[in-house]
């Protein structure tokens, strides 16, 4: 874990409508690391991203840290 982060997310869940498709995932990352979620198809990479970033904007952000 790192020790400043940059980032901290906590029990982020996401359900649509009934289905409940994120269950408590936590992700710390500090600065200087570099982080790859990975995974099979449909197992919520996507879902995870729009969930955390909305706008897309996340990547742009980067660029100035």
């Amino acid at each position: 874990m790192a020790v400043d982060p940059l980032i901290e997310l906590r029990d982020v869940n996401k359900h649509y409508g009934e289905p409940h498709v994120l269950w408590d995932v936590d992700l710390t990352v500090g600065k200087g690391e570099a982080v790859a979620v990975i995974g099979p198809s449909g197992s919520g990479r996507s879902t995870f991203r729009r969930t955390v970033d909305p706008s897309g904007h996340f990547a742009r952000l980067c660029d100035h840290l």
